[in-house]
């Protein structure tokens, strides 16, 4: 009896062996074994945060920094598919700040909801003397990436032909904008209709990316940081990743162009993928015991029960319930894409058709809209997102293969200022109006076009051949082939160069810089001339187009279009010979002369031009624009728009889009940056809301419900 005693161990002895062991016992803990209270030691608060979080918190931070980054992609993605309602810069500014907006307050509330959980986790750690052994960051985290999936999934389904963005624009957008100029709404009211639209249909997407963030740098840095300082890091993040996203976007190597429907798929499987990653697998448990007792075994003879999960860990049910869902959306996105551009679908009552529908690869949705006007004129439309590239009338006969913008016949009128030329040059194709143009007046037509999916529209339903009188057409973006052409020896091979590069509702800043009209100014030949194509109101923009144009060229003229619109097309001639001394009456005649004489020779069946051309350019001398700068004052122009400077030149190679180069400076006398951004960024949005008015008061539901 006295020998047994000596063996036992006091209780007191217990607690103090205990206490000297608790980094065995809380990584125990944090394995998700229960410990008698019996005898157990209170346990430092590093320890019991270490248990709640499973020790290191990669985890945690992996789901933090993949949220940030996934922003990026995903903003990208949420302005391919808001593009063709709102327009690309209405989207990639006031929509994605909404967006944004949407993701700091998710963020927050994931911050705020880890938080949560941690503190009660450890009130119940501290009540009874055992340790939780979940990671309230990770399942957060997990569960709001589950939600990314579903939201991204959302917004590929598609329902009679439209998708959810669609259906939501049309139901959105489209009142309130008719034909009578009374019933339509304000620049205002249109761009919060817009950011409206946005939160409906992407907003579920960015809020789960914003609470899986909120949530993985909450746990991630308990130990590190306070609650402020946390969050002060979260929203720093954000911010950087907006920033970044509004003023950069993604660089092509990071992420290669690809169709706009093929964007939310992507992030519904990287969604999936990381929740399955991260979501807690179920865990044995130790039944709680006296101490000396021995534990109780189950029938199957363990000694641990496992927490009641139904079926698999949960790795493994995301990876068998969201893994064939994806594939499976994969395939319906895929055969819906082809299908629609194979088959013509009716819009608003029979009034439009679309003949013909896919993405581009670069992002974009490319249409072919027929539509009738006056019950008896038959016209087809290209369309790219939520501008018209072009458009020509199919029937009757006698207007077959005209165009329906007089633009493209002030573009020709460079035949006017410089009579007898031969070869011209097209940066943008369109339809290919002015090239088909330019082959009825004897000249013979290149054209750079960007994306191949146009040109094959341009074949296919608008006739065109880019090959008569020995022309071509290249495709790839002009800013390179324009060097390529006179390396292969084009240098003053052209006698006109029309560039018309407005699509998607704006135009590259890189192709309408002075350091791109110079280029192009070496492909012209002596005496050759350059017509640019301007859409906007005869206001600051206008001017600075003309003053790019004249910090290169040695002459240069404005004209407007016929359209009495306030935001119209105009036209801007630019060559090294004085085009002021152009006689444009005398050259309209002697150009109808010679089409007379081919109209006769060919027996009726050749026409250089239509009643419509002619007239258009009969009224050029009434419709032009007087703009009087000289290069001096051009240069003092740009220069307080852009900080340049003073005295630093303005032509170079070097310079950026919009005539600027060299670092920026404050001039004297000058508005601060902030003001001068501010100040472009309101003539942008002007614009922007008023070509989407004007295309869809024009066109109504055809560009909304296709």
């Amino acid at each position: 009896m006295l020998s047994r005693r000596k063996k036992e161990v006091p209780r007191k002895h217990i607690t103090t062996v205990e206490s000297a062991t608790s980094a065995s016992t809380s990584a125990a803990a944090a394995r998700g074994l229960r410990q008698d209270r019996v005898g157990v030691a209170p346990h430092s608060d590093s320890e019991v945060q270490l248990a709640l979080h499973g020790g290191p918190a990669s985890g945690q931070l992996l789901a933090a920094a993949a949220a940030v980054l996934a922003l990026l992609l995903c903003q990208h993605a949420a302005v391919c598919l808001l593009a063709p309602q709102t327009g690309k810069w209405l989207a990639a500014s006031f929509c994605s700040l909404a967006l944004f907006a949407i993701t700091v307050v998710a963020a927050v509330a994931g911050h705020a909801a880890d938080d949560t959980i941690a503190s009660v986790a450890a009130a119940a750690t501290a009540a009874d003397g055992k340790f939780s052994n979940g990671s309230s960051g990770s399942a957060v985290a997990a569960w709001a990436w589950f939600g990314a999936s579903i939201a991204a999934a959302s917004l590929s389904v598609s329902w009679h032909g439209s998708t959810l963005v669609g259906l939501a624009g049309s139901w959105l957008l489209a009142p309130g904008l008719a034909d009578s100029p009374g019933l339509r709404i304000s620049d205002a009211e249109l761009t919060l209709r817009c950011m409206a639209l946005a939160a409906a249909t992407c907003g579920p997407l960015f809020a789960c990316l914003g609470l899986a963030a909120g949530a993985g740098c909450s746990a991630a840095l308990r130990t590190e940081l306070p609650a402020r300082g946390r969050l002060a890091a979260l929203v720093a993040a954000l911010a950087a990743a907006a920033s970044w996203a509004l003023l950069q976007g993604l660089p092509p190597a990071v992420l290669p162009p690809r169709p706009a429907s093929t964007l939310p798929p992507l992030v519904s499987v990287a969604a999936a993928l990381l929740a399955a990653i991260l979501m807690p697998a179920a865990r044995p448990v130790a039944d709680s015991a006296p101490q000396g007792a021995t534990p109780r075994r189950r029938r199957n003879g363990s000694a641990a029960k496992l927490k009641p999960w139904v079926g698999l860990p949960w790795q493994r049910q995301a990876a068998v319930l969201l893994g064939p869902v994806a594939l499976v959306l994969l395939a319906q996105l895929q055969a819906h894409r082809h299908g629609s551009a194979a088959a013509p679908r009716q819009l608003e009552g029979g009034r439009y058709h679309v003949l013909w529908q896919t993405e581009l690869a670069a992002g974009g949705q490319l249409s072919v809209i027929e539509g009738v006007y006056k019950e008896q004129y038959r016209y087809r439309l290209l369309r790219l997102d939520h501008s018209v590239l072009g458009g020509e009338y199919v029937a009757p006969a006698e207007v077959a293969g005209q165009t329906i913008y007089t633009a493209f016949y002030l573009q020709q009128a460079a035949v006017l200022l410089r009579p007898g030329g031969s070869r011209s040059l097209h940066v943008g194709l369109g339809v290919g109006t002015a090239v088909k143009g330019m082959q009825r007046l004897g000249v013979a037509a290149d054209s750079l076009e960007l994306h191949p999916e146009v040109l094959a529209a341009a074949r296919r339903f608008f006739q065109l051949q880019p090959e008569l009188r020995g022309g071509r057409a290249l495709l790839g973006d002009a800013a390179a082939l324009v060097p390529l052409l006179q390396r292969e020896g084009g240098a003053g091979a052209y006698d006109y160069i029309l560039h018309d590069v407005f699509s998607g509702g704006g135009t590259a800043p890189s192709l309408m810089s002075a350091a791109f009209f110079r280029k192009l100014s070496r492909l012209l030949a002596p005496g050759g001339v350059l017509a640019v194509n301007y859409y906007g109101g005869k206001g600051q923009g206008l001017k600075q187009a003309w003053c790019r144009l004249r910090l290169v060229f040695d002459s240069v003229r404005a004209f407007s279009d016929t359209d009495t619109a306030r935001v119209r097309n105009h036209v801007l001639f630019a060559s090294y010979a004085n085009l002021v001394a152009a006689n444009l009456t005398a050259a309209v005649e002697a150009v109808q002369a010679a089409s007379a004489v081919r109209y006769s020779s060919s027996g009726g069946t050749e026409e250089m031009l239509d009643p419509l051309q002619l007239r258009v350019w009969s009224g050029l001398p009434g419709r032009e624009v007087q703009l009087m700068y000289d290069r001096q004052r051009c240069q003092q122009m740009l220069t307080w728009h852009d900080g340049l400077p003073a005295g630093r030149s303005t032509v170079g190679d070097s310079q950026g889009s919009g005539g600027s180069g060299g670092s920026r400076v404050q001039l004297k006398g000058q508005p601060p940056l902030l003001w001068r951004k501010l100040r472009e960024m309101r003539e942008r949005h002007a614009l922007a809301t008023a070509h989407w008015v004007v295309a869809r008061t024009q066109f109504a539901d055809s560009l909304w419900l296709s």
